[in-house]
């Protein structure tokens, strides 16, 4: 008894440990000569000394030195796993990996363990539950016989199919033998009569007539009912022969089992010859170090910096010469990296400490033996019901030990919330700046996509101003009847232009200033070569002639299908990409390596970080949402709150600001699908006639006077298919439409929360998200169709995850409101891939290529139905208000 309680008594101050250091300001960034790294040495210290002496004690209890119990055994193992957590914290990653993949060889129940913690709020990552197999209460160690191959034939030979034991090499303590009984039935010669313990024939162990007639023509030997596997325990788990490896011998048995045609017996273990000594069986960590032993005579490599060598050390996998300019971005990754490994380490800890050991009810006192074990000087303090643990028992027995690190784990997530997911003062701060000028400089070299390079903008601010001697014209490109405009201006045009106004020094500093325009995606140029127009055209635009239009930042995309919400695109002023797994683990790749070596890379695939880290700040509340319940914002009497469709995009732009912060690729885009459901004649008293009607849909900013008719519309309009609409019967019955319409628009970069860009020219030629829906329906007629009406619908109501639907009266010019449409609106957001590569000219094309232009590519399509420009141009000798109207239909 005092042996025990000097063991509980040092895993209880083990444990306490992790609470210790869960105060300590040691982060994996500071190095071994800091503060810091002071701060939590005692307790890392103490724990490397401790957990040795625990894991030798566990040995000694196994090898019958001394009795424990088995709650003592539990806290033991809680304590020695949690010790090897707090003595490798921050510093060798590679035992924590080890200390998560080789669980104890012990029984776990995770479904009780979430009682423990599942009212703490956390990241989840993926589940590891094990499967529950009744009648195992050691691991599998309780079919453990010491015998030859020969007595356990001659044990399983007479017994149900599925029985079975483990016999024990005699040389080698790594390798062990599966013996189990078949359903196969012998054919050979048998004994005459199975005789009982009493003597007596035991008449249910004969051979029966029907089962004798069905294995007659296939020879089966009485040893062969028997069959034997061998099991070897290796470094990376139990084998068995293609199964494997498995952390403990019970999910390799489990295993095994599954793949039999009869199931193994597992609540039928062996009686005679069972190994019961505690000294011929191993720790339930004995796996566990093993494997950091095997570790232990293996050289630590660390990447150094920049140079790309591989040094070899011997002491710790994190220490390295460190950028300080990284040092905030490696802080973030190391702190979510080690609280993604406490959370995992907390689910295998509760469901050890929550789990109920069958031997359990053994360490009670029988009540029939009270009077014989007890002396005559006993008091009888000892009740009845301290001689049994219920449910509630064990819960609290389990939540006392675990308490220290759902503490650890907490301090933890505290730590990380600034690091994460900070204030609005910290996402809202305006980027480094670098003018179009510097940048031009630097074009051959590397820049940062983090820079926010300024002036182009403003160059096209100017250039539109009436006087500037800049020719723009339309291009038309479709059907004669149904045109697509878009505003152009020739190459040379502009060029004389930056050179006259002082823009550019001469004409070579003017076409490095448009092509780094073109790379940050402000214009993009379009060719006769990248048009299907006819030759008439191609002859009096040469292909050499570059003319550029436009490019918004808010630029919105007509989806031609379902497929298209999460395609490859050039779209606004950056390139998306399907999110995959790969890009994000490649994402994290660089900075994980560089924060902890590749033992802490190795850890984070594990855990997959960069999975669990996406989540993380997908779900993260942005800060006036966890601010909520305090007073309305109110001005002048009036309310300031968002509304639902300004909120949303303003949550996503603070996610879109978590991501760009720790330098990861994800954005959010938004995705806005129309259904035109119904379409009613509210003059038509007998119901509506037979038509065939189609629709033009625009997404727009409110105040745009941008045309939307089918003879001239811009650019990210959409047209939907005519489709008939049969006669309804019925007073103002509405005819069926069935149209589906899907949009897309990125959130762009360098704007605040808000959606206000930091460059003030740029925010007065783009301003803001695109809020109103434009809606322009048509009957389809054979000479030329008839305009049913029109209306803007305002996207005010329409939240993240919501719809909205509601009858919209199409208003017709003079005729007024005759016709009305049932539409439904959703709004949701996809999750995609931005290219974060440098501005490399060289690499334009390829980009080009796997991230195809929507609007160019728009162009290209329907420019096979005709193309031409009008010959009167817009010219600049149109008064100012006249020509900022005339752009204000097709950017605003």
């Amino acid at each position: 008894d005092v042996i025990e309680d000097l063991v509980r008594d040092a895993a209880s101050r083990q444990t306490n440990n992790a609470e210790f250091l869960g105060l300590a300001n040691d982060t994996i960034v500071d190095e071994d000569d800091t503060k810091y790294y002071l701060s939590s040495q005692f307790g890392r210290r103490e724990s490397a000394n401790i957990i040795w002496q625990l894991e030798l004690c566990l040995w000694l209890h196994r090898g019958g030195a001394f009795e424990m119990s088995v709650k003592a055994v539990k806290e033991t193992v809680l304590a020695i796993r949690i010790g090897i957590a707090t003595s490798s914290w921050g510093r060798c990653h590679q035992s924590l990996d080890t200390l998560l993949k080789a669980e104890p060889d012990y029984p776990m129940d995770f479904d009780a363990g979430k009682n423990l913690w599942r009212s703490m709020k956390i990241i989840v990552v993926n589940d590891n539950v094990i499967d529950g197999i009744d009648g195992v209460s050691s691991g599998g160690w309780e079919f453990l016989v010491d015998c030859r191959r020969d007595e356990a034939t001659e044990m399983l030979r007479d017994g149900k199919p599925g029985q079975f034991l483990i016999r024990p090499h005699t040389q080698d303590p790594g390798v062990f033998t599966l013996s189990f009984r078949t359903n196969l039935v012998p054919t050979e010669p048998t004994p005459a009569a199975n005789y009982d313990e009493t003597g007596a024939i035991d008449k249910s162990k004969q051979p029966s007539e029907s089962e004798s007639s069905q294995t007659a023509r296939k020879i089966v030997k009485r040893d062969d009912v028997v069959q034997h596997a061998i099991v070897r325990l290796t470094d990376s788990g139990f084998r068995c022969g293609s199964f494997g490896p498995f952390v403990t011998l019970v999910k390799l048995l489990h295993a095994v089992s599954e793949s039999l045609p009869f199931a193994l017996r597992f609540n039928d273990p062996p009686i005679k010859g069972v190994i019961k000594e505690r000294g011929t069986l191993p720790s339930p960590n004995s796996f566990l170090f093993r494997k950091m032993a095997l570790h232990s005579r293996s050289d630590f490599f660390q990447l150094q910096g920049s140079s790309k060598k591989i040094k070899i050390t011997d002491i710790d996998d994190c220490i390295r010469d460190r950028d300080p300019s990284d040092v905030s971005l490696e802080r973030c990754f190391g702190l979510f990296a080690q609280l993604i490994f406490l959370t995992e380490l907390r689910k295998q800890v509760c469901a050890l400490a929550a789990a109920v050991d069958e031997d359990e009810s053994a360490t009670a006192m029988p009540k029939a033996g009270i009077d014989e074990t007890l002396s005559d000087d006993f008091d009888g303090s000892i009740s009845e019901g301290s001689l049994e643990i219920d449910e509630e028992e064990v819960i609290g027995v389990a939540c006392r030990m675990v308490r220290p690190l759902l503490n650890w784990v907490r301090s933890k997530e505290i730590d990380i919330i600034d690091e994460i997911a900070p204030l609005m003062c910290d996402v809202d701060r305006t980027p480094s700046v670098v003018s179009l000028s510097s940048a031009v400089e630097e074009l051959d070299e590397t820049l940062e996509h983090t820079c926010f390079i300024t002036g182009g903008d403003s160059l096209i601010r100017r250039m539109i101003q009436a006087g500037s001697g800049v020719e723009f014209r339309t291009l038309r490109v479709g059907e004669a009847g149904n045109s697509v405009i878009v505003v152009l201006f020739g190459r040379s045009d502009a060029v004389k232009w930056m050179i006259s106004n002082g823009a550019a020094r001469d004409q070579a500093d003017a076409e490095k200033k448009l092509k780094m325009m073109e790379l940050m995606r402000i214009i993009e140029p379009i060719t006769s070569a990248d048009l299907s127009i006819p030759k008439s055209y191609a002859a009096t635009h040469p292909a050499t002639e570059s003319r550029y239009r436009f490019v918004d930042p808010w630029e919105v995309e007509a989806l031609e299908s379902k497929a298209g919400e999460t395609a490859n695109a050039a779209l606004g002023r950056a390139r998306y990409q399907t999110m995959s797994v790969g890009q994000i683990a490649g994402s994290c790749e660089k900075i994980v390596r560089s924060t902890g070596g590749l033992h802490l890379l190795g850890l984070w695939s594990t855990l997959k970080g960069g999975i669990t880290l996406t989540k993380a700040l997908c779900s993260a509340h942005p800060p006036w949402e966890r601010d909520a319940g305090g007073d309305l914002l109110m001005k002048g009497g009036f309310l300031l709150e968002s509304s639902p469709y300004e909120n949303s995009i303003r949550q996503h732009l603070y996610g879109n600001s978590l991501f760009r912060r720790l330098n990861l690729p994800q954005r959010f885009l938004a995705l806005l699908q129309v259904e035109l459901l119904d379409l009613k004649n509210v003059t038509s008293p007998s119901g509506s006639s037979s038509l065939t009607a189609y629709a033009l849909l625009r997404l727009k900013r409110q105040g745009s006077s941008a045309p939307l008719n089918h003879k001239a519309r811009s650019l990210d309009s959409a047209c939907t298919q005519p489709r008939k609409i049969s006669k309804s019967s019925g007073l103002n019955a509405p005819a069926s439409w069935g149209s589906l319409v899907r949009f897309r628009f990125p959130l762009p970069e360098f704007v605040n929360c808000e959606g206000k860009s930091f460059d003030a020219d740029r925010e007065s030629l783009f301003r803001g998200a695109p809020t109103c829906l434009q809606l322009t329906a048509y009957e389809k007629k054979f000479m030329s169709d008839a305009e049913l009406g029109g209306a803007d619908i305002n996207l005010e109501s329409l939240g993240s995850g919501g719809q909205i639907e509601e009858w919209v009266p199409l208003r017709a010019g003079k005729d007024g409101i005759t016709w009305f449409a049932r539409i439904r609106i959703s709004l949701r957001f996809e999750l995609m891939c931005m290219e974060l590569s440098t501005n490399d000219g060289e690499e334009v094309k390829f980009k080009n290529d796997r991230c195809p232009s929507v609007g160019l590519k728009k162009i290209q399509y329907l420019s096979r139905l005709g193309a031409h420009e009008d010959v009167k141009g817009v010219k600049n000798s149109i008064s100012t208000p006249d020509l900022a109207g005339y752009f204000g239909q097709y950017l605003y």
